[in-house]
């Protein structure tokens, strides 16, 4: 565990804590034993893959709550949005730093062939040890499937709203399309019946004139 102490706090993704305390765990002797062989072995420590910050962790900045109405009105579901941007609008930090992305990236760090529990109580000793809240982070997470479930209905519902109204549109288009064809239609079938009328006539006093060769 210190190894991934000191490989974690080299890319202060944690400050420096106290190894005693880490130490300090409930994981069963087998467990343990199997963390420690895999920490031992240096081919499995060249695996550990760590995302490196260069932030160090910081108390938590106080975020400051828009209004529903105000979300409302910042919100605009007309063009396609990237979740950086849907994060910003609503106050909530692009960070992997104090965020619950922050036990992505410790999850991430440790060997994954470690049982599911071990890399677990690992992560909690290692957010404890760093005085980070973990309930804190958790409701981070919650926060943004709150407001990513909102931004969700939101583009569905308003895209909906629109694709009607396309619809509708399309509708009034589409009978002034079907009318002005059988408009077409109708005047097409009149000039046709007119110009055979004219023809007839004017054969007709054709046929007089050339009975009275000049």
């Amino acid at each position: 565990m210190s190894k991934i102490m000191s490989i974690l706090e080299k890319c202060n993704l944690v400050e420096k804590v106290n190894v005693e305390k880490v130490k300090n765990t409930n994981l069963n002797e087998e467990n343990t034993n199997q963390l420690s062989e895999v920490l031992n072995d240096e081919n499995n420590i060249a695996k550990v893959q760590v995302i490196h910050h260069k932030e160090e962790i910081k108390a938590p900045k106080p975020v400051i709550k828009k209004t529903s109405s105000e979300m409302e009105t910042d919100m605009e579901y007309e063009n396609k949005m990237m979740i950086d941007e849907i994060y910003s609008l609503h106050g909530l930090e692009n960070s992997n730093i104090n965020t619950v992305f922050m036990l992505q990236n410790l999850i991430n760090a440790l060997p994954q062939s470690l049982p599911k529990d071990v890399v677990k109580q690992s992560v909690i000793n290692i957010i404890n040890a760093s005085n980070v809240d973990l309930n804190q982070l958790l409701s981070d997470g919650e926060k943004r499937l709150e407001i990513l479930g909102k931004v969700k209905d939101g583009y569905y519902n308003q895209t909906n709203m629109r694709i009607v109204e396309y619809k509708k549109e399309i509708a009034k288009l589409s009978s002034l399309i079907s009318n002005c064809q059988e408009q077409i239609k109708t005047k097409e079938s009149m000039v046709e019946e007119q110009l055979y009328l004219i023809k007839c006539e004017a054969q007709k006093i054709d046929g007089i004139i050339d009975f009275f060769p000049k």
